[in-house]
């Protein structure tokens, strides 16, 4: 079970890249994900000004090396009905 306490305390460096734009430098698919995760899912490699970051993939085509991001909330993971429900930033196609 996720802490309401620990999502509420991680929150202002969780969103720090929310409508950030970058470019993909590096890809990979996850096929086996942890549980609370419904995959497969991408993973991406994002460089920024501000330097580079690694996040999920939240469109459903395969993202392409080079191509322009930007940061966007979505939920993160699966929960419990009782469990706090976790958003963060993930990238898609800008």
């Amino acid at each position: 079970m996720k802490s309401p306490v620990a999502i509420w305390r991680r929150q202002k460096t969780n969103y720090r890249n929310l409508g950030a734009v970058g470019r993909v430098v590096s890809k990979t698919r996850i096929i086996e994900t942890p549980s609370g995760f419904i995959g497969p899912y991408w993973v991406v490699l994002v460089q920024l000004k501000q330097g580079r970051t690694v996040g999920q993939w939240a469109d459903e085509a395969e993202p392409k090396i080079g191509m322009k991001t930007i940061g966007i909330l979505r939920r993160i993971g699966d929960v419990e009905p009782s469990e706090v429900i976790e958003y963060g930033v993930k990238w898609r196609k800008y």
